[in-house]
C-alpha cells in the first residue's frame, strides 16, 4: 500500500500555507477542504504547481515528490504562477521602480509580454557572478522558497524539465482516451501508451533537457550550454529567434532568473492538441482495420497482423516528447494561435506475415 507523503498546500494568493500528509489525490482534496474551511465539495477542486502545471489525475499525483508545494484551485480555474506575480521580483531587485504610483499603475495595466520586457531590463542589472555555483550551501539565495530536499541547481532544473514532459504525457493520454476506440484499435492504443510510459521512464522523463551537466552528451543532451544559458529557438515556423540579439536566459544565475524561466515554453511546432493527437487517432483506425490485431512491438513500430500498415510509434514519440518537434521559446516568441504545420501520417507501409510465429 502507498505510504502517506507530506505536501505543502497554499491558496492562489499565497496567503496561507499548510502541511498535509495523504496517500491519494482524493484524500488531498478532502483534507484541503477541511484545512482551508472551504464551502464547496472536494470534487470541485484541483491542484496546480508553481509553474502552472495542473495536477488533475491520480496517476500524475503519484509521481510528485514529497513536500512539493501545491496551489489549490477550483476546477477549470488557473492561479497566477510565480512568474506572473512579477511585481514581487521587481520589488526585490528594484524598489525605486515601485515607489512611483503612476509607474505602478502602468505596470499592472500592461499585457504580460510587455511586463516581461521590463523585467528583462531589471534582470540585466543582476550580477551573474554566482552562475557557476551549484549547491545550496554555495548559493543559498538561489534556493530561496524551494523545498529543503533540493540540494543542487541541476537537480532542481532536471525536475522542472521532467514536470513539463510528464505533463505532456498525462495530458496526451487523457485527450487520446476521450475518443472511444474498441477492438483492435483499443489494443493498439494500450500498447502505444505502455510504450510511451516505458520509454519516458527509461529516459527519466528527459530531465536532461534543462540539466547543464548534460550539454555534451550525444544521446541525452541538454537544451542549454555547459553554463546553463538557454537561447530562444524562435517561433514555431521560424528557424531561429528573429530578435537581435536573440532572447536568452540563464536560470542558474539567480533566483530571479530561475523564476522568470517559468515563462519560457517548450513549444510543439506541430501542435500536440490540434495536430498530433488527431493524427494519432487517425493512425489507430487505419492500422487496426484487420480481423486479428497483434499486440507487439518490433523495430519501434506496432504491427497489426494481416494489415499492410504499421503504426509509427517512433515518429509519434518524437513529436510529443523530443526536440524533433519541441523548441525552447521565449514568451514573446510563443505563438498561441493555430500552427499550420500538420502532424502525421503516423503509419508506414508494411506487411506482417500472419503465419509467422509471435
Amino acid at each position: 500500500m502507498t505510504s502517506a507523503r507530506g505536501f505543502k498546500v497554499t491558496d492562489a494568493e499565497r496567503k496561507t500555507r499548510v502541511g498535509i500528509a495523504v496517500k491519494t489525490l482524493d484524500e488531498l482534496r478532502k483534507k484541503t477542504v477541511e484545512k482551508f474551511k472551504l464551502k464547496y465539495p472536494p470534487s470541485t477542486i484541483d491542484f496546480q504547481m508553481q509553474d502552472g502545471t495542473v495536477i488533475d489525475s491520480e496517476e500524475y499525483f503519484q509521481t510528485l515528490a514529497a513536500q512539493t508545494l501545491l496551489i489549490w484551485i477550483r476546477k477549470g480555474n488557473k492561479a497566477e504562477t510565480d512568474a506572473e506575480m512579477l511585481y514581487k521580483i521587481i520589488r526585490e531587485v528594484n524598489d525605486e521602480y515601485l515607489t512611483t504610483g503612476e509607474k505602478i499603475q502602468d505596470f499592472f495595466t500592461e499585457k504580460m509580454k510587455n511586463k516581461i520586457f521590463k523585467l528583462a531590463e531589471v534582470l540585466r542589472g543582476i550580477s551573474g557572478d554566482k552562475v557557476k555555483l551549484s549547491t545550496r550551501t554555495e548559493d543559498p539565495e538561489w534556493f530561496e522558497g524551494l523545498d529543503t530536499s533540493v540540494k543542487t541547481k541541476e537537480a532542481y532544473m532536471r525536475r522542472r524539465a521532467q514536470d513539463r514532459i510528464r505533463s505532456y504525457y498525462y495530458k496526451t493520454k487523457e485527450e487520446i482516451m476521450k475518443v472511444a476506440v474498441t477492438g483492435e484499435a483499443n489494443i493498439l492504443l494500450k500498447t502505444l501508451l505502455e510504450e510511451f510510459s516505458s520509454r519516458l521512464k527509461y529516459y527519466s522523463y528527459h530531465g536532461h533537457y534543462f540539466d547543464r551537466t548534460c550539454s555534451k552528451f550525444e544521446h541525452m543532451m541538454s537544451i542549454c550550454d555547459a553554463e546553463g544559458n538557454f537561447t530562444c529557438q524562435g517561433r514555431w515556423d521560424k528557424a531561429v529567434c528573429l530578435y537581435n540579439p536573440p532572447h536568452s536566459i540563464n536560470p542558474y544565475a539567480s533566483r530571479e532568473h530561475r523564476i522568470v524561466f517559468q515563462t519560457w515554453n517548450l513549444d510543439h511546432r506541430k501542435e500536440r492538441t490540434r495536430s498530433v493527437i488527431p493524427a494519432i487517432w487517425e493512425a489507430l483506425l487505419v492500422c487496426s482495420k484487420t480481423r486479428d490485431c497483434l499486440d507487439c512491438l518490433e523495430n519501434h513500430k506496432i504491427k497489426s497482423k494481416g494489415s499492410d500498415k504499421l503504426l509509427a510509434m517512433e515518429m509519434i514519440y518524437n513529436d510529443l516528447f523530443t526536440p524533433v518537434n519541441l523548441k525552447i521559446v521565449h514568451i514573446v516568441c510563443h505563438d498561441k494561435g493555430a500552427h499550420k504545420q500538420k502532424a502525421g501520417p503516423y503509419w508506414t507501409d508494411g506487411f506482417y506475415d500472419s503465419d509467422e510465429s509471435d
